[in-house]
């Protein structure tokens, strides 16, 4: 059994954080474009249409769930299942499997700003 240092507890601890921080932050976002990458291949979908769409990974097939907006993976063949886990939110990410499914709007609101130069 391999011994667990204390290296390895900040580097967790990091990423926990992290993905707390980028769930609560994004959970509630909405858009209307759907950029899957999957094996280094994008897709791209219409987030304003509600559907169920597939994208092939390194393992498998992940399949995900697109409904008034918003996206959630709903099966993969990764064996811990934390993708379907991570429910409603952007971006998704299935690193077994090597599936990145995140929501981008195509045209700027008013008051919204992509980045600000001087």
């Amino acid at each position: 059994m391999k011994k667990i240092l204390p290296l390895d507890i900040v580097a967790l601890v990091f990423i926990l954080a992290l993905a707390i921080f980028i769930t609560k932050k994004t959970s509630s976002r909405t858009g209307n474009k759907i950029v899957a990458v999957a094996n280094k291949i994008r897709y791209e979908y219409s987030a304003e249409k509600n559907g169920v769409y597939s994208v092939q990974g390194s393992l498998g097939t992940t399949t995900f769930e697109v409904k008034n907006g918003k996206i959630r993976i709903t099966d993969s063949p990764c064996p811990e299942k934390k993708c379907v886990a991570q429910g409603w939110g952007s971006p998704l990410v299935c690193l077994p499997n090597n599936v990145i499914i995140t929501l981008e709007n195509t045209s700027s609101k008013t008051g919204e700003f992509d980045a600000i130069s001087q």
